[in-house]
């Protein structure tokens, strides 16, 4: 991935200078060999275990961040390191909160950069639907019914990936003619495409002041947050009794009442405070996170409504990040549950999402994942409070950065810029941005099989030191 990445960003650098060309391509050329070299070498394993799987998505996440940190040191888009990870960190994981320019004419940078949003996208709903289900949690989720003579959009691995490269391709180029058709450049077009399809957010400059564009921007984000399952059934004509997903309805429900709150909120009306609040919150829900200024005065809600929404997040099964709305949906069924317990201890009660009955086994996985996004924001906003952001923002970031959207705004609406923030700041919200693109599990069964075996090296160099001293 890193391979075409760079390649690619050098060749589109000869639409400009060609200066970063020979050594894009060149590295590029150099990772390709060493990659395949290593792939030649690796065996099969008799056994793969989940753990192993998420471990090595994690391990392969963080290598890709360093890759893409070295390629922008290397064509000079930033001379800082810090600033280098913050930003390959930002694309990788589709958060926006980006620190890097690059130039107009430096075609290769804005091609690093864009497309390593892109490639975050796709690994987010790589993730989502064919290593989840199939390595992790939420396995009864996964479409592979084949009743009635349908088609599965998941029936097998191998399947649910050529099925995510089809259906994000035909979105990624859909959103690309429509950018063009809204009268952007061909080029320009490319790389607000790749940020929105991706829900990465990192623009070059202010390409939203056309309405036309806006309009795009809109659709796209919609269509982006929404699950994959569903714009399969659309493609393959399912769609009888689409609208009964309760989680579908849920992500409409959220985009109009988003919209209207936050037009009641800030005072705006007519199609033109319409069109802005919609693209707010649109860019909000779908964890998108492109900018846009405030347009009248806020209410102290709007942004907290903001907030909260890029919190929620899209539909399971998106390319958007935050907790999501099947998951807030189940904890919601397991709370309600619960109560009913209290009055009727023998009562046998499941849990229904989708017309199908949730495993208890993923259900506390979706308790201990709540868990664990709480605990990350609150070590977070700890962390970059104690480092001289206020409260109400050091909050912002860290919701923002586990929810992977942004932009982070004031409690008058106004956006923080992250470039104002210190380089431990900076580092600091890294770790929060790859957890919350790996889904939090992922990252966390492979930190605890690293502790684990860093205890056992531990335990077995004690004993042999302890067996040494006795023999001796």
């Amino acid at each position: 991935m890193f391979s075409v990445l760079v390649i690619v960003s050098g060749l589109v650098d000869l639409l400009g200078s060609g200066d970063d060309t020979v050594p894009m391509v060149t590295l590029g050329v150099l990772a390709g060999l060493v990659s395949s070299i290593g792939y030649s070498r690796i065996r099969a394993a008799e056994r793969v275990r989940d753990a192993d799987v998420l471990g090595g998505l994690t391990l392969c996440l963080l290598l890709l961040v360093m890759m893409v940190s070295a390629a922008h040191l290397l064509i000079g888009t930033t001379g800082s390191v810090v600033d280098a990870l913050t930003d390959s960190t930002a694309a990788l994981t589709t958060t926006a909160l980006g620190v890097l320019a690059p130039d107009v004419g430096d075609h290769a940078g804005r091609f690093l950069r864009a497309g390593s949003q892109w490639l975050g996208g796709f690994g987010g709903l790589m993730v989502a639907v064919a290593i989840l289900p199939f390595f992790g949690a939420e396995r009864e989720f996964a479409d592979r019914s084949r009743l009635r003579g349908r088609r599965p959009m998941t029936p097998n691995r191998l399947t649910a990936m050529r099925n995510i490269v089809y259906l994000h391709g035909v979105v990624s180029v859909g959103t690309w003619i429509g950018y063009v058709l809204a009268g952007l450049g061909t080029f320009d077009a490319l790389m607000v495409a790749m940020a929105t399809v991706s829900t990465g957010g990192m623009v070059d400059g202010d390409p939203f002041a056309d309405p036309a564009v806006q309009y795009v921007a809109i659709a796209g984000m919609a269509v982006t947050g929404t699950s994959l399952v569903v714009l399969w059934r659309l493609v393959v004509g399912r769609t009888r009794g689409l609208m009964r997903s309760a989680e579908l309805r849920a992500y409409l429900g959220l985009l109009v009442l988003g919209t209207a709150l936050l037009l009641l909120w800030t005072g705006g009306s007519g199609p033109d405070g319409i069109r802005r609040a919609a693209f707010t919150v649109t860019a909000a829900v779908t964890t998108t996170g492109f900018p846009s200024a405030p347009a009248g005065i806020w209410a102290a809600a709007a942004p907290v409504l903001l907030l909260g929404l890029v919190s929620i997040g899209p539909m399971t099964g998106s390319a958007g990040g935050g907790f999501q709305i099947m998951r807030h949906r189940a904890l919601l069924k397991v709370a309600l549950r619960e109560m009913v317990r209290q009055l009727h201890p023998r009562v046998v009660s499941r849990v229904r999402l989708g017309g199908r009955v949730v495993s208890e086994a993923t259900l506390s996985r979706i308790v201990v994942v709540q868990f664990l996004v709480v605990s990350v924001v609150f070590a977070t906003a700890t962390v970059v409070a104690a480092m001289g952001l206020d409260m109400a923002a050091a909050l912002g970031v860290a919701i923002h950065a586990i929810s992977t959207g942004g932009p982070v705004r004031a409690l008058d609406g106004s956006l923080l810029d992250p470039t104002d923030w210190s380089a431990p700041v900076r580092l600091a919200i890294l770790p929060a941005m790859v957890i919350g693109r790996l889904s939090v599990y992922p990252a966390m069964v492979a930190a605890s099989s690293t502790i684990s075996a860093v205890r056992h090296r531990v335990r077995l160099r004690r004993r042999i030191l302890s067996y040494r001293g006795r023999a001796g």
